[in-house]
């Protein structure tokens, strides 16, 4: 067989399997090797055809083996970069591909993948450098602008990523890339709150192609607009249709447990697991809302799994499932174990962000903004911003103060943030927020607004909006610690680190202290231990200081049917009680980096008195 031959085979057995018959392609293979093993062509090929069998680990080994014979061949480190990025290695992806980068940097297929690497990292500062190489080099390919163009959208630069996206004016004959960029417009349009341009572009989707990801993102869309109920008919409908994927019954259990149905959200997530026994990310919802009582099967079959056989965020899910676990059932060293091993493993997968929100409040802090009179108007509402530390008993409060008629609870809505990436002046800054809220929400006297990290941005609150009030929620530190340290924030990676979430913690009572020196007439402390202790008292002073008129169904929040979409959402379901506090002794092993950290800062041990006295 001559050589032109021996690629045309390649090209038969690379065809046959796309055509569905992998066992016809693997005869091939296999007789193409018995002539000659060190063919590129042959080994790069039969790598894919293995990738796409997600037989990843020989895949990976024929990959690395190419990059050990042909060294400056750049597709080999691009494709094993993909199954690395698959398996959500997301470290080990980026060192080969600089590997490559080092190798040829001019190559458009490396830069791309590069760029898309560092989009899934969330570095969008690197993204857009490496894609605007690549598009640079070539012009001509549309794949690149449209990453370009998702890049910007997560920069909040909306228009410009519209402005690349209208480009695409005749894509009939292109139908992946028509749906990309129609779900790329709809995002954009979600993020300018101009929802019913978004709606209409996922529903001709649905209508056009009954498109999965149309009724995923349009369920999510009617979610962020407070329609839970309208989300979960979507879901249903989308079921009818396609009854066998789960991603539909994973939106639908955190729907019915958002909307307080935690039954049906139970049911649902063991309807997933019933089809698919490996599904962690459900083991884990489960664990939060389920003790696994009446589904022992279930239960032994997590309990004993190998974690060290599982995929980096398989391995993640089911460590803090199992965790749970062994809280509920106050086994704590084990619970320990898992903790630690689940939140090891998170970090190695992503990076920390605590060093950016540390240089984002110190920049706000540093503007140095000097109080100013307002003329207050009648038609201002009231905003009441929310802020502290994640886990400090803040949707418990917002629970309360929502029972409040006049009142619209906004949860942790991002207005603030993006508004001031998006004004050119500050003094915009009110009337950007003000419009955002008008786009999304109906009119209401009183706003709430549950961002914590609104309090780096407490000068711009006291300066720039009027009739406004900040209630700062406070938790004995270890205990918050713990809590964060438990609740599996997959958007929040500072909460993987014990050190980042500790120096988090002290530096934002740091920036809290200082703003409260500056504008403490609106900042209110709110001690959740003081609250969950006596309600009967802490709760009316709360009450007191925003000037509500006191009534008894305040000290009932348990009985408000709202919807909340916290990692609380199930826990405000019952009766205000203590029963967490004092919980971080139970893990003071676990804690020790912790506690450690707190012991230096003296400043702060003396702030907080008596609540940190066990730990001296």
């Amino acid at each position: 067989m001559n050589n032109l031959e021996f690629l045309n085979r390649i090209k038969i057995a690379n065809k046959i399997h796309r055509l569905g018959n992998s066992l016809e392609a693997e005869k091939i293979y296999q007789e193409l090797f018995a002539l000659n093993k060190n063919s590129f062509d042959l080994l790069y090929s039969y790598a894919l055809f293995c990738r796409d069998l997600k037989n990843f680990k020989f895949a990976k080994q024929l990959l690395l083996n190419l990059i050990n014979k042909f060294p400056s061949s750049i597709n080999p480190y691009i494709s094993i970069s993909e199954i690395l990025r698959i398996e959500n290695r997301f470290q080990d992806a980026e060192k080969i591909l600089l590997k490559a980068y080092k190798i040829d940097p001019n190559n458009n297929d490396l830069l791309y993948n590069l760029a898309v690497l560092y989009f899934y990292l969330k570095n969008y500062k690197l993204a857009l450098n490496y894609i605007n190489q690549a598009i640079k080099s070539s012009n001509l390919i549309d794949i690149y602008k449209i990453l370009k163009a998702e890049i910007l959208m997560n920069q909040y630069k909306l228009d410009e990523a519209l402005k690349i996206l209208y480009e695409f004016k005749n894509l009939k004959d292109d139908k992946n890339k028509k749906i990309r960029i129609q779900i790329l417009i709809s995002n954009i349009f979600t993020r300018q709150k101009k929802f019913n341009k978004s709606e209409m572009i996922l529903l001709g989707l649905i209508k056009e192609f009954n498109l999965k990801l149309a009724y995923l993102n349009l369920s999510a869309l009617y979610s962020s607009k407070n329609e839970l109920k309208k989300a979960i008919k979507l879901l249903k409908k989308g079921i009818n249709s396609y009854p066998t994927y789960w991603p539909f019954y994973k939106n639908l259990a955190t729907f019915y447990r958002n909307t307080g149905q935690i039954n049906l959200a139970i049911n649902t997530s063991l309807s997933i697991i019933s089809k698919n026994k490996f599904d962690y990310s459900s083991y884990f919802d489960l664990s939060e809302i389920y003790d696994f009582e009446k589904h022992n099967e279930e239960l032994n079959f997590l309990l004993n799994t190998n974690l060290n056989n599982l995929k980096p965020f398989e391995k993640i899910h089911a460590g803090f499932a199992i965790s749970n676990i062994f809280y509920k059932k106050k086994e704590y060293k084990k619970s320990s174990y898992f903790l630690k091993l689940a939140n090891d493993e998170s970090l190695k997968q992503t990076r920390s962000d605590y060093e950016l929100k540390i240089k984002n409040a110190e920049f706000f802090k540093s503007l140095n903004i000097n109080k100013s009179k307002f003329i207050i108007s009648k038609n201002h509402s009231n905003h009441i911003f929310i802020v502290g530390m994640p886990r400090s008993g803040s949707t418990l409060l917002e629970n309360i103060l929502s029972l409040n008629a006049n009142a619209n609870d906004m949860g942790e809505v991002k207005f603030l943030e993006e508004s001031l990436k998006e004004i050119k002046n500050i003094e915009e800054v009110f009337a950007m927020y003000s419009m955002k809220i008008n786009k999304q929400f109906k009119s209401f006297p009183i706003y709430t607004d549950k961002n914590l990290f609104n309090y780096m941005y407490c000068s711009i609150i006291s300066n720039y909006f009027p009739n406004a009030k900040i209630i700062h929620c406070i938790r004995n530190p270890l205990d918050n610690i713990l809590s964060i340290y438990r609740a599996n924030f997959l958007n929040q990676s500072f909460s993987f680190s014990l050190k980042d979430i500790t120096n988090l913690y002290i530096h934002h009572f740091e920036i809290m202290d200082h703003y409260k020196k500056n504008f403490g007439e609106i900042i209110f402390d709110y001690r959740y231990e003081h609250l969950v202790e006596n309600p009967n008292d802490f709760i009316p002073k709360i009450i007191k200081w925003l000037g509500w008129e006191w009534d008894e169904k305040y000290l009932s929040p348990q009985k408000n049917k709202r919807n909340v979409s916290t990692a609380s959402s199930a826990q405000i379901r019952n009766k205000i009680n203590s029963s967490s506090v004092g919980i971080w002794k139970e893990y003071k092993d676990l804690l020790a980096p912790a506690i450690e950290i707190i012991k230096t800062e003296k400043l702060f041990m003396q702030k907080f008195g008596d609540n940190l006295s066990e730990i001296i």
